[in-house]
């Protein structure tokens, strides 16, 4: 038995427009995506344009450092210092819209002390952009810490929990958003750190082993001198030097890692 079926008189017109249409919104969507990429990049990169960048003063403090111990490299990846014997690895993540340069004082006197010390560079200079940022300098054959200063240690916490083969977190004005109760933690707090979210400390220390974690209050301190970039817009006015929340900041975590071997 055959069936006839009766179809309006503009369907086939009415299926070709569609079709049209289709196409369209299909090319729409082809050249928009594409577009919305670049216009999110071009705006990240004037973003970071704002970066503070490291000052002068720490290439004069660096000058007078032995530099003798310790070897330097640096690419589009990583600032890095080696030096012979290692103890451990470090790997510092820096904060957001901060140049990875601004820490290099700080990690020429942890290589001073016998740390291979790297610094990781984040695209535009934000590391919560690359969830993957400082995995690659991971040791084999060394415990590795990792250092994180303000964004840079709530970036490292989400990217490094719950990895065995992190020793230790160091954190700079920051705090944890994931667990890293398998490590040691020291926390560095600062007197006038206008920049960290007290509140969000607290709630976020039960991400912490407490039988394993130090906290050290720095009196004069504030967020910005944990690197060396000058002042931070919203941060407290410090009375400490950078030149000397530096070097107490270099000898808290000397001291912690020692402490913990």
């Amino acid at each position: 038995m055959k069936v006839y079926i009766s179809l309006p008189e503009n369907y086939h017109k009415e299926q070709k427009v569609g079709g049209v249409q289709l196409k369209k919104i299909l090319k729409l969507i082809g050249f928009g995506v594409p577009m919305l990429v670049l216009i999110i990049i071009v705006g990240l990169f004037i973003y970071s344009r704002g970066s503070y960048t490291a000052l002068p003063e720490m290439d004069d403090a660096l000058a007078m450092l032995d530099d003798s111990s310790f070897d330097y490299y640096e690419d589009r990846d990583e600032i890095r210092y080696t030096v012979d014997n290692p103890l451990k690895n470090i790997i510092i993540i820096p904060g957001g819209l901060v140049e990875p340069d601004s820490y290099r004082y700080l990690a020429a006197l942890l290589a001073k002390e016998g740390y291979n010390v790297v610094i990781a560079k984040a695209i535009f200079n934000l590391a919560i952009l690359n969830p993957w940022i400082g995995k690659q300098f991971i040791s084999d054959s060394l415990d590795n810490v990792v250092i994180g200063h303000s964004l840079g240690g709530v970036t490292a916490s989400s990217v490094f929990s719950g990895m065995n083969e992190i020793d230790a977190f160091v954190f700079l004005g920051s705090y944890p958003i994931k667990d890293v109760s398998h490590a040691n933690t020291l926390f560095l707090e600062a007197e006038f750190d206008l920049g960290m979210d007290l509140e969000a400390l607290e709630d976020n220390m039960k991400f912490v082993n407490e039988d394993t974690n130090t906290r050290i209050f720095i009196e004069g301190g504030n967020h910005a001198q944990y690197g060396w970039y000058g002042p931070q817009k919203g941060d407290g006015e410090a009375t400490l030097t950078t030149f000397e929340q530096q070097n107490l900041v270099a000898n808290y975590i000397f001291d912690f890692l020692t402490g913990n071997e």
